[in-house]
């Protein structure tokens, strides 16, 4: 399986859900979804197309364009593509349906992404907290307009 027909393939699966796609290169493929397909996109990855590993799962925070992009990284142990999958969310009330049914390693990413930007990952099976004290729940640290952000004060930096 190569990067062209994979593009071909979600596309055609999925017309109305895909709604931007680029070939990087012959094993680097970015898609745009509907963050309302997500689920739907990512069982189609894991049991048509030979997606079987959730690489990783992490936020973007957009706050000129009032978003937060939701970026799924999916590898496979049986061709060398991977793919990456972008939902837009409005920072307002970010929310999708959580992928763990699919990837169960979705688990810990989305904790974290719900600590750290806010996402709402709904029918997530344990949406508590991962990394945050208790301190500091619910105030998004990661977000671009966070007081704290970016901490320059930090002891590593470069």
């Amino acid at each position: 399986m190569d990067a062209n027909s994979i593009i071909s393939s979600l596309t055609g699966k999925f017309p109305e859900d895909i709604y931007d796609s680029d070939i990087e290169s012959g094993i680097r493929v970015v898609v745009k979804v509907k963050p309302e397909n997500v689920v739907e996109v990512c069982r189609y990855l894991k049991e048509d197309l030979s997606f079987g590993h959730l690489c990783c799962e992490f936020g973007v925070d957009y706050p000129d364009r009032n978003e937060i992009e939701v970026i799924y990284v999916i590898g496979s142990y049986e061709h060398p593509v991977v793919l990456t999958m972008k939902a837009l969310l409005s920072r307002d009330n970010p929310e999708v349906e959580s992928v763990v049914p699919v990837y169960w390693n979705a688990n810990w990413y989305e904790r974290e992404t719900y600590e750290l930007f806010g996402v709402n990952y709904l029918n997530h099976p344990d949406l508590k907290p991962l990394v945050l004290p208790k301190e500091m729940l619910g105030e998004w640290p990661l977000r671009k307009d966070y007081a704290g952000f970016p901490n320059k004060s930090a002891r590593n930096l470069v």
